[in-house]
C-alpha cells in the first residue's frame, strides 16, 4: 500500500512542531520527535498502516474544528469512548491523511462546509507544503470493543473551520456534539493531547494575530 504522501505529511510535520517553529507553553522536543518517529516506525513496519485491519493498529486523520474566530472548537461526545475529542476516524486505506480527516469531520458534524483553516499561509509557510499540513500528532490506545481487540491510533491532526452559526447533525457515532469556548473545552477534557491541540491552536491565533512575533 503507497505510503509516500503520508511519509511526506510526516516531513512536513517535522518541519514546524519537532523543529520548534511555533512554540506552545507545553512544547516539548522530545516528546513531539518520539511521537513522530514512533509513526514512521510503524508504518515501515506495517505495510498495510492505513487499514483498520492492521490489528496491532493503524493510521487515523482527526479535524479540530474551529469557529472562523479561532474562539470556538467543535467537539464531540464519542459514543464508545465516553470522551469529547476532536472529530476523525479511519484513514481506510486512504493515503492522504489530511482529504480522510476532512471527510470525517463533515460526516461527524453532518456539514459539508468544514474546510481546512489555511494557517500555514498565514504564518508565511506555504512553501513547506502544498497540502494541509498537520497540527499534531498523537498515538493513544484504543479498549477493546467487541470483536475487536485494543489497539492503537496513529493520529495526525488537521486544524479546519466552520461557520458555527450553522446547524449541527448529530450521528451515531456520538452521544453530543457542541461548540465550547476554550474555557468549557478545558472544563470537560483533562485529555493531554486536547490540551495540547488547545495550546497549539491559541500559538497559532497569537501569531495570526501578531505576526511580529513569528519565530
Amino acid at each position: 500500500m503507497p505510503t509516500t504522501q503520508l511519509r511526506d505529511s510526516l516531513d512536513q510535520y517535522a518541519k514546524v512542531w519537532p523543529a520548534g517553529h511555533l512554540r506552545f507553553p507545553a512544547f516539548d522536543r522530545q516528546e513531539e520527535m518520539a511521537l513522530l518517529e514512533s509513526i514512521r516506525s510503524f508504518i515501515a513496519l506495517h505495510p498495510n498502516a492505513l487499514e483498520r485491519e492492521c490489528v496491532p493498529g493503524h493510521i487515523t486523520g482527526s479535524a479540530l474544528v474551529v469557529n472562523p474566530a479561532l474562539n470556538k472548537v467543535l467537539l464531540t461526545l464519542h459514543a464508545k469512548l465516553g470522551k469529547w475529542l476532536q472529530l476523525g476516524g479511519h484513514a481506510d486505506g486512504e493515503s492522504d491523511v489530511a482529504a480522510s480527516a476532512l471527510r470525517e469531520a463533515r460526516e461527524e458534524s453532518g456539514r459539508d462546509e468544514v474546510e481546512f483553516y489555511p494557517w500555514e499561509k498565514s504564518l508565511g509557510l506555504q512553501d513547506i507544503s502544498k497540502s494541509p499540513l498537520a497540527i499534531d500528532c498523537d498515538i493513544h490506545e484504543i479498549p477493546a470493543h467487541g470483536e475487536h481487540p485494543s489497539h492503537l491510533h496513529y493520529d495526525l491532526r488537521y486544524l479546519c473551520v466552520l461557520d458555527d452559526s450553522l446547524p449541527l447533525h448529530i450521528t451515531s457515532e456520538s452521544k453530543d456534539l457542541r461548540w465550547l469556548t476554550i474555557d468549557e473545552a478545558l472544563a470537560v477534557t483533562s485529555e493531554l493531547s486536547m490540551l495540547r491541540q488547545f495550546e497549539k491552536l491559541a500559538a497559532i491565533k497569537r501569531l495570526i494575530q501578531n505576526p511580529r512575533v513569528a519565530q
